[in-house]
């Protein structure tokens, strides 16, 4: 039996570039879990939308996704912090 450690060895590229027909390799794990992952993820895609690695109209996209998800970020945060605020505020009130 094989824990999930040697699953991951075991993987392979599963996606076919359709034209080719060459497997490629699975892209790289992208970090998005802090608005400060989404900033930088942002600029990646900013770059290389103006050095022509990326199309305009799919950079658009991707950009426009990320602040999205940077929005939804800051949400959750601010959430939080009144959360944390009304919690401080009703201690307060008891005392």
């Amino acid at each position: 039996m094989m824990i999930d450690s040697e699953l991951a060895q075991d993987k392979q590229p599963s996606t076919i570039d359709g034209a080719s027909l060459e497997v490629l390799p699975y892209p790289p794990d992208i970090r998005l879990k802090t608005a400060d992952d989404v900033r930088l993820e942002l600029a990646r895609v900013y770059r290389d939308m103006r050095q022509g690695r990326i199309d305009m109209a799919d950079g658009t996209k991707l950009a426009y996704v990320l602040g999205q998800l940077n929005k939804a970020i800051e949400t959750g945060s601010l959430a939080e912090r009144m959360e944390m605020l009304e919690l401080t505020l009703t201690q307060r009130k008891i005392k």
